[in-house]
């Protein structure tokens, strides 16, 4: 964080600073209560009881506040900084400290590909460039104020996810970072417990655009159906696009599976680029393509972003994998589960698998579907049949769903489990698997029984 006067940062939420104020420099600005120190600025957020006596202990230590608290005489009264709107005056120092920096600043959203397509752009530019960027897949409201202030003098460009699992979350999310590069990966299915209808949350999503004043440059999928529908037209801003769509400006021409990564060729400017990314699926091509899309907005060689991108390690549990005992190949892909990346981890799985492998799927709930799961399950458990998978393993009441629509696609009911914990889980898989065997975990209810079952499983 830059460190700032007091006495800006209250002419910036329309606060007229009087001489106690002036002179005072704040290092922290939080709404945490653990991060409160000496010259903290703490945005009260909620009702939860302040540590008065140990914020006595220290030194310039300020609280914004629209209601009064418990202890609150016990302070300075010059401590307390009361305001009509805290909400209001908070994003007012939002937008004063994000607008301190001229630096470009990315947004990267859509229902899957966030943190991969993040991790590749952060790769690629971090031995040329300080990057301030979104921490492994954290992209919670809660962590957009930390993510804003880790931006200082030395910051040359930022990389944020911005995801959606409610409504306003993309205007907020925005209201913090104010994007001028955004980048929209591929929309499905997702999050609708929250966000009732598919429609708000293709709505909610496309709110980027608005959160970039509809200006700057946005970065589109052009072969994701979802995204083409979208209504682009008052964006007044350049719109990049990649995709296998021949009129892509990022044109990806066509790709090949090796043994642990994906060979592709892809065209820009009439030129062809040849490049390799580890970690296997259709899908990270389509991540490399956006994250190289960007690289180039952001005025690097496209050569360089191409060998960089070469060397970029794939991120644990999307579909990573591993050698298990007996000679048997495990596939962690347990990061997240929805509708579209189960279906590209099936999809992949089929395209792996060997004609002499038997093809395992261990699959936990999918999360966070509202009224759409009956038919998602429904639509999962069919490319279960569809994919060739042989045996279906389910653990956990809800991931049953997945097993009669997968019975009546082809897989065998003889094959197909469920268990309710991690230990009955190991006891089958020890009898039941054998060499050469290939088994795809899969789930989104973060249930640390997958963790301990592939642990248990490896080599």
């Amino acid at each position: 964080m830059k460190t700032l006067l007091l006495e800006n940062i209250l002419t910036a939420m329309n606060i007229q600073p009087n001489e106690k104020q002036k002179g005072i420099r704040i290092k922290t600005v939080t709404y945490d209560r653990s991060e409160i120190r000496s010259h903290t600025l703490y945005f009260r957020w909620n009702d939860r009881e302040l540590p008065v006596e140990t914020i006595k202990n220290y030194k310039n230590v300020f609280i914004v506040t629209d209601t009064p608290f418990s202890n609150m005489e016990r302070l300075n009264p010059k401590q307390i900084i009361m305001v009509k709107d805290l909400k209001d005056s908070f994003f007012k120092f939002t937008s004063y400290y994000r607008h301190l920096f001229n630096i470009p600043v990315v947004a990267i959203t859509g229902t899957c590909g966030k943190s991969t397509t993040k991790e590749m752009l952060k790769y690629i530019l971090e031995e040329t460039h300080n990057v301030q960027a979104t921490i492994s897949s954290k992209n919670a409201d809660y962590y957009n104020l930390p993510y804003l202030m880790g931006i200082d003098e030395d910051t040359d460009v930022a990389v944020f996810e911005t995801a959606v699992s409610k409504k306003r979350d993309m205007t907020e999310s925005c209201k913090y970072f104010y994007p001028t590069i955004g980048i929209m990966t591929m929309i499905d299915v997702d999050h609708t417990d929250k966000i009732r209808s598919f429609e708000d949350y293709l709505a909610e999503k496309a709110k980027i655009m608005q959160g970039m004043n509809n200006e700057g440059i946005l970065i589109l999928n052009s072969d994701d159906p979802y995204l083409s529908s979208i209504d682009t037209s008052k964006f007044k801003g350049e719109i990049i696009t990649f995709g296998k769509n021949k009129d892509a400006i990022f044109r990806i021409k066509k790709y090949q599976y090796n043994t642990s990564g994906m060979t592709f060729w892809m065209e820009y400017k009439q030129r062809e680029f040849k490049g390799y990314i580890s970690g296997l699926g259709g899908h990270n091509v389509y991540n490399a393509a956006a994250s190289l899309a960007a690289a180039v907005i952001l005025g690097v060689d496209i050569h360089y972003a191409l060998k960089r991108l070469s060397s970029f390690h794939h991120m644990r549990s999307h579909f990573q994998i591993m050698e298990g005992r007996n000679q048997i190949t495990l596939v962690d892909d347990t990061w997240k589960s929805n509708p579209a990346s189960l279906r590209k981890g099936l999809e992949t799985l089929s395209r792996i698998a060997l004609p002499s492998q038997r093809k395992i799927a261990v699959l936990g709930r999918m999360a966070a579907l509202g009224k759409y799961a009956d038919e998602e399950y429904e639509k999962a458990g069919q490319l279960l049949g569809y994919t060739g998978v042989d045996i279906l393993i389910t653990k956990g009441f809800i991931a049953k769903d997945f097993q009669k629509p997968a019975i009546e696609a082809g897989v065998n009911p003889q094959n197909v489990y469920h268990f309710s914990d991690a230990d009955e889980m190991k006891r089958f898989f020890d009898s039941f698997l054998i060499p050469n065997d290939i088994v795809y975990f899969k789930t989104g209810g973060e249930d640390s029984d997958f963790d301990d079952v592939i642990d248990y499983l490896r080599s």
